[in-house]
C-alpha cells in the first residue's frame, strides 16, 4: 500500500455518504414541499408540476425519488409520523413514576402534534384526501404503532404495579385520542380563535383526567 493510496481510499466512502446526505435532503424538500401543495389547493386537485414548482426543482426530479402522487403522500404521512416521538420519550420515561412521566409525554406529544396540524388537516379531508386508501395508511401507520407502543409502556406500569390493571390498549388510545381531539378542534377546525386554551391547561388537564382513572386508588 501506497502513500497515493491511504489517500485516495477514503473518498469513495466520503462520495457514498454525502450522495447519501443529498438524497434525503432532496426527499425531505419534495415531501414538505408537497405537504404546503396538498394543504393548500387539496391532494387531487394538485398536480405534481404544482409541488415541482412549489420545492424549486424540475417535475422529472420528483419522479427520481417518488413513482406516483400516491408514494409522496404515503412517504408525507410517515415523515410527520410521531413514532420516533414516542419511542424515544417512552425509552427515556420507561423508569420514571408515571405521576412524572405521563404529564412530561404529554406535553411533547401535543407540542409535536400542533407542529404536524397540517396533516391532520389534510387527513380530515379538508384537502380532499379522506379516502379510504389514505385513512387506512394513516391508521396503520401512524396510529396503531403508536398505540401499541404507549400499551406496552403502560403495561410495564401496570406489571410493577404503578398502575392499575386496565386494558392497556384501550388506556393508551384514550389517552392519544385525547391530545388528537384537541389539535383538531383548536389547530385544524380554527378553535384557538373561537375560545383559545393555554396550552399548559391542555397538557394538565388531559394527565390529570387520564391519571385519576388509571393510578392505584385514583390516587394523584
Amino acid at each position: 500500500m501506497t502513500d497515493y493510496s491511504v489517500i485516495i481510499s477514503p473518498m469513495p466512502r466520503v462520495a457514498k455518504a454525502r450522495q447519501a446526505e443529498h438524497e434525503e435532503a432532496r426527499r425531505a424538500q419534495i415531501l414538505e414541499a408537497a405537504l404546503r401543495v396538498f394543504v393548500r389547493d387539496g391532494f387531487h386537485s394538485a398536480p405534481v408540476d404544482a409541488i415541482a414548482r412549489e420545492a424549486g426543482i424540475a417535475k422529472g426530479t420528483i419522479y427520481l425519488y417518488f413513482p406516483t402522487k400516491e408514494a409522496v403522500l404515503q412517504a408525507a404521512i410517515e415523515r410527520f409520523s410521531l413514532l420516533p416521538v414516542i419511542e424515544e420519550s417512552l425509552g427515556k420515561l420507561v423508569e420514571i413514576p408515571p405521576q412524572q412521566a405521563i404529564p412530561a409525554l404529554v406535553a411533547l406529544l401535543w407540542q409535536r402534534l400542533k407542529e404536524r396540524a397540517p396533516v391532520f388537516r389534510m387527513m380530515l379531508g379538508l384537502g380532499g384526501m379522506l379516502q379510504p386508501g389514505n385513512a387506512r395508511l394513516f391508521l396503520e401507520r401512524v396510529v396503531l404503532p403508536g398505540n401499541r407502543m404507549l400499551a406496552e409502556y403502560l403495561d410495564h406500569c401496570v406489571a410493577r404495579g404503578a398502575l392499575r390493571p386496565i386494558d392497556t390498549f384501550v388506556a393508551a388510545r384514550s389517552l392519544l385520542g385525547s391530545l388528537l381531539t384537541f389539535v383538531l378542534s383548536q389547530e385544524v377546525l380554527g378553535g384557538a380563535e373561537l375560545r383559545p386554551i393555554d396550552d399548559a391547561a391542555i397538557v394538565e388537564t388531559v394527565s390529570d383526567v387520564f391519571l385519576r382513572g388509571a393510578l392505584p386508588g385514583r390516587d394523584v
